[in-house]
């Protein structure tokens, strides 16, 4: 039986699981939003009020839910707002649809005002990119998005659809959803424990796949079955691996002369889920040291061998690829052989976190407050099921080293490198996950490009702790200048003086200034406690 194109489309957003679509709307998006009016069961239209806040709201609501979300953008101005969004989406693999209305066809060729090349500008910051020109090939193209959305590797995919195709009348046939196959175990796992098992000295690099596949607890597993310590890739997205467990060995540094020294003491290395390294800084060489045998394993074929080669390359999905693996290992490794590197790994991992506690603990003497005590204060007061979204740049890089999470979806973050995404994206966790505690950890650049976020964290009353980092600076540009031997003050990177207090409360929201560590860290606890959005501005030296 037919349907109008617009039910047609309501049809299937409701039959992917779309409850909500995020979106800015404008005069080529009446027809979508009349849809939704009159249709029974529609999903809940999520506003934001500058589309950088609502694809990142998107982004992280499908990072929460497991699924793609739905973002409705207005014509070539609106999409290029949310550029941003979408180039970090990309990045870290946010399966998004994304829909903007064009212009009527109906006077298209004459440049009418608003229109422009929405492929061109789309193209870039997306896997693909769909001009709807037929009702008759809406519902095809909707469905072929949400396939290729969650395909390896996942992404964002565009879809222009002019504003009078929606009110045709006309019906389209509406197809059934065809239920995609789940992925096996890899082919070769037998290889890859021989390597391992094999190995004197092991080690795995765990990647931002492991992550996204709930593949935690089997990597778990494969690391206890050798005794192989692990290190999150470079700028994880998220947790890939439990920061309390005695084989974890910290993040990889984001660069190749930093990565190739931390793996320079083991003879083999398993690479599971990791977009080849993401180095950061230029430094000459590779990132792999000489004679590291490589066991690389990824859900994207791309990735084997993309950027270095590897002995062994396994495609699969990586969860039943890593409980086959640790099958095999058990065979291969002795028990007490793992047993006994676990025990020297969690020795030396201990000292090492001891060390950085006590640095941190060291900073609490400061005044104004020390980044290392601003950081340990939020690690410390994090509530036991919290989930932290950190777009804090150097200050964030502290805190990854000071957090005890062990729960998968616990920690987020993008590497896009797109700044005003964390205020956003943590709106769209708390929408997603109602309940749990959710601390966005900041820095005051990045929230000033993500501030109309605020505004949409209100409207939703969802309670999220903000704790924005205010240094009143561009810290790691600062930094990076000085460490590439800048002499004299950085040009372009002081902000002076902010008070987010009084951003927060314009945008109706409560907001506190942070007097001490133990200040900080009393905020922090309560995150469990909040019925609706609270600020906390936390000035730093």
């Amino acid at each position: 039986m037919g349907r109008r194109p617009a039910l047609a489309l309501l049809d299937i957003l409701r039959g992917e699981g779309v409850d909500r679509v995020f979106g800015n709307p404008g005069t080529t998006e009446l027809p979508f939003l009349a849809a939704l009016v009159d249709a029974e069961d529609a999903p809940e239209y999520v506003l934001g009020i500058h589309e950088g806040a609502v694809v990142s709201m998107a982004d992280g609501y499908a990072r929460a839910t497991g699924r793609p979300a739905f973002v409705s953008l207005h014509i070539a101005a609106g999409l290029a707002n949310g550029l941003i969004g979408l180039l970090n989406a990309r990045r870290s693999r946010t399966p998004l649809v994304v829909m903007a209305g064009q212009q009527d066809r109906r006077h298209l060729q004459q440049d009418p005002m608003l229109s422009g090349d929405l492929l061109g500008l789309a193209r870039p910051a997306v896997k693909a990119a769909v001009d709807v020109q037929h009702a008759r090939d809406l519902p095809l193209a909707v469905r072929r998005a949400f396939a290729l959305a969650v395909r390896p590797p996942a992404g964002p995919v565009f879809l222009s659809v002019p504003m009078d195709l929606l009110t045709e009348d006309t019906e389209v046939e509406v197809p059934p959803p065809t239920p995609t196959p789940r992925t096996g175990p890899a082919v070769g796992l037998e290889r890859a424990a021989l390597l391992l098992g094999g190995a004197t000295r092991p080690v795995i690099v765990a990647g931002d796949g492991v992550g996204r596949d709930n593949a935690v607890p089997a990597l778990v597993r494969v690391a206890e079955t050798c005794g192989a310590p692990v290190h999150h890739q470079p700028m994880a997205d998220c947790l890939n691996f439990p920061t309390t467990h005695p084989l974890y060995a910290g993040m990889l540094p984001p660069r190749h002369d930093a990565i190739r020294a931390a793996l320079a003491p083991y003879d083999t290395v398993l690479i599971a889920g990791a977009h080849a390294f993401t180095p950061h800084h230029y430094s000459p060489g590779p990132a792999l040291p000489p004679g590291l045998t490589v066991v690389q394993l990824d859900s994207d074929p791309d990735e084997i061998g993309r950027n270095f080669p590897a002995d062994t390359g396994l495609v699969g999905a990586l969860a039943p690829s890593l409980d086959r693996l640790a099958e095999l290992l058990r065979e291969r490794v002795p028990a007490h052989t793992a047993k006994a590197r676990v025990l020297r790994a969690g020795e030396r991992h201990t000292a090492e976190r001891g060390r950085t506690e006590a640095a941190a603990r060291a900073a609490y003497s400061a005044a104004p407050l020390a980044p290392w005590a601003a950081a340990h204060a939020v690690a410390r007061g994090l509530p036991r099921n919290a989930a932290v979204v950190e777009e804090a740049i150097t200050v964030g890089l502290l805190l990854r080293r000071l957090v005890h999470l062990d729960r998968p979806g616990s920690y987020t973050h993008t590497v896009g490198g797109g700044l005003g995404w964390g205020i956003g994206a943590a709106v769209g966790r708390a929408l997603a996950e109602p309940g749990r505690p959710v601390v966005a950890v900041l820095g005051d650049g990045c929230a000033l490009f993500g501030l109309q976020g605020l505004w949409s964290a209100a409207r939703c009353a969802a309670p999220v702790l903000f704790a924005v980092m205010n240094n009143g600076a561009y810290r790691t540009l600062q930094d990076t200048y000085e460490a590439m031997g800048g002499h004299g003050p950085c040009p372009g990177t002081e902000l002076g003086a902010l008070d987010f207090t009084q951003a927060a409360r314009f945008f109706g929201i409560d907001a506190v200034r942070a007097g001490s560590a133990d200040h900080v860290r009393e905020l922090v606890s309560g995150a469990a406690e909040l019925a609706r959005p609270l600020l906390l501005d936390i000035r730093l030296r």
